[in-house]
């Protein structure tokens, strides 16, 4: 039977992906369709009682009374981060630092006067334990957090013996460059249960390009020597991964995809985010020398992403960090409360960084802007409650929703974010033209690589489906089936 209407349908967004079309709606919901099937939901010819009705109604593109509570529960679960005060909390204890990175936001020469101190870092703490959400993370940044190794431990303890009566499910970070670390700092941050991040750009060759000590001494061996003594005493206290590392992307970087990969591989690190530059701080001087086009950056990453999903079929266990995210969101209908990819954007929400004088901004990157319009107020003049009503955060939320711009009738529309300090940096304007946006082409790009490798790999979904610890389903480009 022909008919004039799809009862039920959804509003939704197209886009071609190669031999099939990708729809998707606001609430999260997807289906690839063939040529034919998505001709007759464009004509609306789409019986009730048809397979392809089947497939729709599956996968939430029509809402139906059986699958209208799915639906819902759905697009709460990958919004969580609309239900929450901030969970993650960024404290730089220090601007000082002792490397001299190619693309460094913050750092400073080593000197008095920048550290954070102890009175500053109670009021932090207060403001910390104010946030309504059951979950905190506290991550160290810096500068070099161990430069203010004292104000590390004390922030460390404190928030132990707060949480005794708080009750928050708390985490703890600490962001290091690896050089200042000793066994006893191993042992002092590994006994308070404190996950250990650093930077480690690759192979030496890149490496120590990008990130060399302050008079230009090579560090890579200073990283890996203390990741392999961290992985050790992970593996004494039955700790599995103690230690992540991040790489940053220069020009440097972008003749060796594999070699990164592998580095990563050689030392045991499970994933790797491979991350553009950041328009922001030194970067913005050196852009020339250090810097690159979306589409050089898009060349590179996709070669790297190849790689690493060619390794996994060879049964290499390694991840690339911001797909597996992205795949959060798309497969497993959760929210990895990633502050960039969300709308409005979490900076503020989901997100608070503190300066080491007590400033209090929406977001890490909105610290290293260098100036005070992500700026929310002070730890010992203002109050929670108010920073968290201040103009600039309800100017950063409104400048972030996607819907205002071009982004609304783009498939990856219930996936996606932007960042309001990346648009103030890049194009001088928090209100950003999307489309000539550095990162919106980057993560056009990889959303279209994640559903181009669905469509067309066979292998690639269960992989996915791996990284976000899913069980197997079908392949959704199979005839009659669909992921919900």
């Amino acid at each position: 039977m022909q008919v004039t209407d799809i009862k039920g349908l959804l509003p939704y967004n197209v886009l071609p992906i190669k031999h099939k079309y990708l729809l998707t709606t606001r609430y999260g919901s997807w289906v690839l369709l063939d040529a034919d099937e998505y001709a007759h939901v464009q004509r609306r010819t789409v019986d009730v009682a048809s397979p392809l009705y089947m497939t729709l109604a599956r996968a939430g593109l029509v809402a139906t009374d059986e699958n209208l509570k799915e639906i819902v529960r759905n697009y709460r679960s990958i919004n969580a981060n609309m239900l929450n005060g901030p969970s993650l909390h960024i404290i730089s204890v220090t601007s000082r630092c002792n490397f001299n990175c190619s693309y460094c936001h913050t750092s400073a020469p080593i000197a008095k006067g920048v550290d954070m101190t102890r009175e500053t870092a109670i009021k932090v703490l207060e403001n910390v334990f104010r946030t309504p959400s059951k979950a905190v993370t506290i991550e160290f940044q810096g500068g070099e957090c161990l430069l203010n190794w004292p104000i590390v431990q004390f922030i460390i303890e404190n928030a132990r013996k707060l949480n005794e009566l708080e009750k928050k499910d708390l985490r703890i970070t600490a962001v290091t460059n690896l050089s200042l670390m000793t066994d006893d700092k191993i042992q002092f941050l590994m006994d308070n249960q404190v996950s250990i991040c650093t930077s480690l750009d690759g192979p030496a060759v890149v490496h120590d390009r990008n990130r060399p000590l302050r008079g230009e001494q090579a560090t890579h061996h200073l990283v890996t020597k203390w990741i392999r003594a961290i992985q050790h005493e992970g593996t004494l206290r039955s700790r599995t991964h103690p230690i992540g590392a991040l790489p940053t992307i220069t020009k440097q970087s972008l003749p060796y995809p594999k070699e990164i990969v592998d580095e990563y591989v050689a030392h045991h690190l499970p994933e790797i985010h491979l991350r553009p530059l950041n328009y922001l701080g030194i970067a913005v001087t050196r852009w020339k020398e250090i810097g690159y086009t979306a589409e050089e950056f898009i060349s590179f990453w996709q070669a790297a992403a190849d790689y690493i999903l060619e390794l996994n079929k060879k049964g290499v266990p390694i991840k690339e960090r911001l797909l597996a995210t992205m795949l959060t969101k798309i497969l497993k209908k959760q929210d990895p409360f990633y502050t960039e990819l969300m709308s409005p954007c979490g900076a503020g929400r989901t997100q608070i960084a503190y300066e080491y004088d007590g400033s209090v901004y929406t977001c890490d990157e909105g610290r290293m802007l260098g100036e005070d319009l992500f700026k929310l107020g002070h730890v010992m003049k203002d109050q929670y409650t108010d920073m968290m009503a201040s103009d600039t955060l309800l100017s950063t939320i409104a400048a972030s929703i996607l819907d205002n711009y071009t982004c609304k009738t783009c498939a990856y529309l219930p996936w996606c974010g932007t960042c309001p300090v990346l648009n103030v940096s890049e194009q001088g304007n928090i209100l950003p033209k999307m489309k000539e946006s550095m990162r919106h082409k980057i993560y056009f790009a990889q959303f279209s690589w994640l559903f181009e490798k669905i469509v067309s790999d066979p292998k690639a979904l269960p992989i996915f489906m791996g990284w976000v610890s899913l069980p197997q389903l079908p392949h959704p480009t199979e005839p009659k089936s669909c992921h919900k």
